[in-house]
């Protein structure tokens, strides 16, 4: 899995929301990184338009440690 960090910047009722973020990409998305860190700056902040810059790409790999029992009990379907 692709991860991009990226810094943002957008307008607010109470002055800016400014910060640094992750955005996970799954590898069928076809969305391209730059457009899908705009979608989750906007829904975080909840302004039109933010000013987004990617700053920094890296691949994440997720290693099987340990189950807990508590395991079982989740459910492992995605809710829609």
């Amino acid at each position: 899995m692709d991860v991009y960090t990226y810094s943002f910047d957008c307008p607010g009722w109470f002055g800016r929301h400014r910060g640094t973020r992750n955005v996970y990409m799954d590898p069928e998305s076809t969305m391209e990184p730059l457009a899908a860190a705009r979608q989750d700056a906007r829904q975080r902040s909840g302004a039109g338009a933010c000013d987004v810059h990617i700053l920094q790409k890296f691949r994440l790999a997720v290693e099987h440690v340990e189950t807990y029992p508590a395991m079982a009990t989740t459910p492992l379907h995605k809710l829609k």
